[in-house]
């Protein structure tokens, strides 16, 4: 098995019409201000339009190809926004920054490789120690409905149904690849196999499969409040998609927005009450009761 995260050509390409992430977290961070901080940066993918933006952004990843891509992509932004940069190798359970960042995004499911409570712990309380005091925390989950969890079964690897199956060519290769999913649920863990087949003109098969696993750690919303509490974070608004809808239970994004206390200076509510009536039309912002 191998990581998604080591071609990171083939990463951009396969993920390239993803933008609504990207609009969304973009205007929760020009509503809340920064520093930006940037948890799973990948590469670049939301980094590059935040710093097009005006904000000062640190990005972090554990992925070398991932940091290197990202580190291409900031380097053809025009030098204010270059400089306004700062990339780093780092694992997200271990976060060491002092208070400095006014908004911390970890978009595209990025918590959801932290497959414990402790690691997801670590994570949370990092995180709030990373922010400022009135400091937002936006990140998503991805939460399959039952229908998609009937794909994954216990039986043995080998014996799976593929699903998903599409040929393509590889962005950087010109490589012709037949491209297939298997599932499997291990406890909370959706295990996810990637298949990446080389084909020839006639579709014969070329050398041997390429098998790419990723794990994704299945989080009930009431359990990232438990987290999220216990970290110091206030869970001040959730999303059941970029377009702002409601949580319901057949939403398959999730999208949850925490705050870390302020102080008496700066009012919780402050950041958020200076959304103008059109994007409150526009997010439907549904706050839990205080």
């Amino acid at each position: 098995m191998r990581s998604p995260y080591e071609d990171a050509v083939l990463y951009d390409w396969e993920y390239r019409r993803r933008r609504d992430d990207v609009r969304f977290y973009c205007t929760l961070a020009d509503e809340r201000g920064g520093p930006v901080l940037d948890l799973g940066c990948g590469t670049g993918r939301l980094m590059a339009p935040l710093l097009r933006a005006g904000h000062t952004v640190v990005g972090l990843d554990a992925a070398p190809a991932m940091l290197a891509r990202a580190a291409a992509r900031i380097g053809r932004l025009p030098a204010p926004s270059r400089r306004r940069a700062l990339l780093l190798r780092a694992d997200m359970r271990a976060l060491a920054f002092p208070p400095r960042f006014a908004f911390a995004v970890a978009a595209f499911h990025s918590i959801q490789h932290l497959e414990t409570d402790i690691d997801l712990a670590r994570f949370f309380a990092g995180a709030a120690r990373a922010l400022m005091p009135g400091g937002w925390l936006a990140f998503d989950t991805f939460a399959p409905d039952a229908q998609f969890l009937a794909r994954a079964t216990p039986a043995p690897r080998d014996r799976l149904r593929r699903w998903g199956t599409t040929r393509f060519t590889h962005p950087a290769t010109g490589q012709r690849i037949a491209y297939s999913e298997t599932y499997r649920l291990a406890g909370q863990i959706l295990q996810m196999t990637l298949h990446y087949q080389r084909i020839d003109g006639r579709g014969h098969q070329l050398g041997r499969e390429r098998r790419v696993l990723l794990s994704h750690r299945q989080i009930e919303p009431a359990k990232i409040d438990e987290l999220l509490r216990a970290a110091g974070l206030k869970l001040i608004a959730s999303w059941g998609g970029f377009d702002g809808r409601p949580i319901e239970p057949a939403t398959e994004q999730q999208i949850f927005l925490a705050q870390k206390p302020a102080s008496a200076s700066r009012d919780s509510s402050q950041g958020a009450s200076r959304r103008t009536d059109g994007e409150r039309q526009k997010y439907r912002v549904s706050r839990r009761k205080r």
